[in-house]
């Protein structure tokens, strides 16, 4: 599950924003560094026990015969279960089943009867007519309908409802969007559209018949078998899931699809004779399908590689709907993925969704492959999910990528971890929803990492292929990890899985060096409030530079106040704790802005540099003699920042590109040759994008043939920055593409011409706000309601009725909480 909250809904606002700092004004920059604080806050939990669901019954195969009531939005089915008790003897059976109802009911065993049972429209409790042992098996036929809408209404802020059949569209009114049927099950809500046992610790085989139009494409779990006509327009297809699976995982999707074929390359590794990828998009995404998911044969070969364990399903399908109810779900071989990944090449060439399609198919393995037995351990999925993410970047776009994914990972836990401080394993908890957290997949992942780094890769890989092999279709706990990476490398790892699994928090460090005589001394002080939070063991990396070369020095900090005494020959040119880069906590290490520029300058990753960027330029200016002096005013510094602007990794050119924002910048004019530069060749077009922005905000015609140049830029950043700058100069040329790509749903494209319309106080234009509206996804649809919000100003009477009701609509069927508050908030400006 990839989750979708108001943390992936931005508001993006357009470079048009981007203002350069002159010499006439100061501005002072935001503290990026989280500073040394020393943490008291502890959820305190106290909440019952969470248990994994007791195992009664052996739920071994399931079969489901269904069609669909688009008028009515209902399922009409009919389940029959596989079951056996699963130690001890039997006289009842409870079967999870919300909101349906139920036509009748049978068993199916030594004999056939209808049984008595008793349904509170959650469970059905069945009294069973003579007593099965565990070497007794029987199937239960039920014949339901599933009403969905008639649920209480439910959800959270990963998954924002849980009614587990949704119907988009199903009358077809709304000509913008398709009409589609899919299911959602994690985490308990496939027992809202069939009867089940409904826990991650059961599992079962599956067979679907799905009846519907002919017109829809069908996807299910598993393999396709057949497709049978039916009369009055409708087929019925068998579907076929021969190897068992948690019921979260059961999925349907039914809709009007292009499906694009794809497929496995020669392996040295693995036979994927007959393999089946194919990718399930809306019919006018249909050519940039490939480009979008065709980095899966690759990720499957890489992910089975990696952990010497073969892909273990039939096939891998990857399917795009509208109005999903989260970020992306990874139901066994069919993931379902929110409409934002529905986009073309030229928006392709700016970002791609490769984190999220790497998250879902590393599930394949860690969540359905090997299941948390219960909601407690929800990390046991998540957390690799979320490593997956590190571990492609890594191999696919280099390291620094991965890094600079990390870093993004860790700021999101550090924020939530200012109100929460939960452990990773947690038994005790108000909602399982409240596990979809930052510390379940974010912190999760960045433990993997740190694990990785403990015992080293051949151990960190060999000891998951032992875990997966070990626990292949079975439901696990975090113990079985522990025990698979113990079998391995033969260490007690119980320190690490304590302090990082089973209890919460993260260290918060005070590092300084000394230098004397031979002797480099470091003193490291934990400052975490140790009477909540462990006082932890951390094995670190320590390079020191002596006359240019580096020397490494491996120590292991287990007090809340150590001193280590390191050889050194001559005074060092810099000190870099944890040099790996793998300690998940808060550092502040004091340094001289000497040993920051060495640093810069001879590191060899991304987080090194930044780190030291960071330290040398997120300063507010000084006051000399009255006067405000900018840190660039220092020459030493000012040449970092001119090195910085050529890197050889574009976030740390970007990063010097902001510098020219938040401070002043002395000699700007010297820098105009290498802006100039950078908006015309630069490799990341981002970059290339803040670049003319910046000239751009030095004012005069100077730099508009390079502006000119780059309206025909296919990225969307580089053609829209273009434009947004042109179009304030009443470029002919910039209208002419405003024109051209008015219906663009692109983004940053949308918002430049929204805020140009509204500058313009173009009354004209409510039918353009309306489709954007109307047609984008929830993070475009998000960001227009605030540019639509300074529109309402110049909206003609005649529309105003129908934009209420535009917004009354989104205020009411939007997934999203924090779009359904924007469309209120404009609501009240009508």
């Amino acid at each position: 599950m990839y989750p979708i909250s108001s943390s992936l809904l931005k508001i993006t606002l357009p470079l048009c924003c981007i203002v350069l700092a002159s010499s006439c004004k100061i501005l002072t920059p935001q503290k990026t560094s989280t500073g040394v604080k020393k943490s008291t806050t502890k959820t305190i939990e106290k909440y019952p026990y969470r248990p994994a669901k007791t195992r009664v019954f052996d739920l071994l195969h399931t079969k489901l015969e269904v069609s669909l009531d688009w008028q009515k939005q209902q399922l009409n089915g009919k389940a029959t279960l596989l079951l056996k008790p699963y130690f001890y003897d039997q006289t009842s059976l409870a079967i999870d089943a919300k909101g349906m109802e139920i036509h009748s009911l049978e068993i199916l065993g030594k004999k056939k009867y209808t049984p008595k049972y008793a349904y509170d429209k959650k469970v059905i409790e069945i009294a069973l007519e003579e007593t099965y042992s565990r070497s007794d098996s029987f199937y239960v036929e039920i014949s339901y309908t599933a009403k969905p809408n008639e649920l209480p209404k439910g959800g959270s802020a990963a998954i924002t409802e849980d009614k587990g059949l949704y119907f988009i569209n199903p009358d077809g009114s709304d000509l913008a969007k398709p009409r589609q049927v899919w299911t959602q099950g994690e985490t308990e809500a496939s027992s809202a559209w069939f009867p089940t046992i409904d826990a991650t610790n059961e599992r079962c085989t599956q067979e679907m018949y799905i009846t519907a139009d002919t017109n829809f494409q069908i996807l299910t779990n598993g393999e396709y078998i057949y497709s049978k006509a039916n009369a009055g327009g409708t087929r019925t297809e068998y579907w076929k899931m021969d190897l068992p699976h948690a019921p979260y995982l059961f999925m349907m999707a039914i809709g009007e699809y292009a499906v694009v074929d794809d497929q496995m390359k020669e392996s040295k590794l693995f036979d994927w004779k007959d393999f089946e990828i194919k990718y399930y998009v809306e019919p006018k995404f249909k050519p940039y399908a490939k480009n979008i998911f065709g980095n899966t044969p690759e990720m499957i070969e890489f992910f089975s590689t990696r952990l010497g364990v073969k892909y273990p399903w039939q096939k891998y399908s990857q399917i795009v709907v509208r109005d999903y109810v989260s970020g992306a779900m990874e139901n066994t071989s069919a993931s379902v993925f929110m409409e934002a990944l529905q986009v073309d090449d030229r928006e392709l060439m700016d970002d791609n969704w490769d984190f999220i399609i790497a998250h879902e198919l590393f599930h394949h393995w860690f969540g359905d492959l090997a299941t948390c037995e219960s909601w407690a351990n929800l990390p046991l999925n998540e957390s690799f999910a979320n490593y997956s993410e590190f571990l492609w970047a890594e191999y696919k776009f280099g390291i620094d990528e991965a890094y600079l994914h990390a870093e993004k990972e860790a700021k999101e836990y550090f924020e939530e971890s200012k109100n929460k401080n939960v452990d990773l394993i947690r038994f005790r908890y108000k909602d399982r929803e409240d596990m979809f957290d930052r510390h379940s997949y974010n912190k999760g992942g960045l433990v993997l990492n740190m694990l990785r780094h403990q015992v080293g890769d051949e151990a960190f890989f060999k000891s998951l292929n032992v875990y997966l092999t070990k626990n292949r279709f079975k439901a696990t706990e975090i113990h079985d990890l522990r025990l698979a990476f113990e079998e391995v490398t033969g260490e007690d790892l119980n320190w690490f899985f304590n302090q990082w699994f089973l209890a919460s928090g993260h260290p918060v460090l005070n590092v300084k060096h000394t230098f004397a005589g031979n002797s480099l001394k470091i003193n490291v002080t934990q400052l975490q409030d140790s009477s909540v939070f462990p006082i932890y063991r951390l094995p670190v990396e320590i390079s020191v530079w002596e006359n240019g070369v580096v020397k490494k020095h491996k120590i292991e900090i287990t007090q809340a106040q150590q001193v280590f005494e390191l050889p050194c020959a001559t005074k060092p040119q810099s000190v870099l704790f944890d040099s790996k880069n793998q300690l998940l906590g808060i550092v502040e290490h004091t340094k001289t802005n000497e040993e920051w520029i060495f640093q810069y300058e001879n590191a060899n990753n991304y987080p090194n540099k930044i780190k030291a960027l960071r330290a040398l330029f997120d300063h507010p200016p000084a006051t000399v003699k009255g006067q405000m002096v900018s840190v660039f005013a220092d020459s030493k510094i000012n040449a970092v920042l001119d090195k910085a602007l050529s890197d050889s990794f574009w976030a740390v050119r970007k990063y010097a590109l902001e510098q020219f924002t938040v401070q002043v910048v002395p000699n700007l004019e010297s820098y105009l040759k290498k802006l100039s530069d950078m908006a015309i060749n630069d490799s990341k077009p981002k970059v290339k994008a803040n670049a003319m922005m910046l000239l751009a905000s030095l004012g005069g015609n100077s730099f508009d043939e390079i502006f000119k140049a780059n309206l025909n830029a296919l990225p969307y950043s580089v053609c829209g920055a273009a434009m947004n700058i042109l179009l304030k100069k009443n470029s002919p040329e910039a209208a002419a593409k405003a024109k051209e790509l008015e219906f663009s749903e692109n983004l940053d494209i949308a918002m430049t011409l929204g805020m140009h319309y509204v500058k313009q106080q173009d009354s004209s234009k409510y039918n353009w706000f309306k489709k954007q509206l109307n047609t984008g996804n929830g993070q475009k649809q998000y960001n227009m309601l605030f540019v639509f919000e300074k529109y309402i100003a110049y909206l003609p009477t005649e529309h105003k009725a129908d934009a209420k009701k535009v917004l009354e609509n989104i205020a009411e069927k939007s997934p999203h909480e924090v779009i359904k508050k924007q469309a209120k908030v404009c609501l009240g400006k009508l």
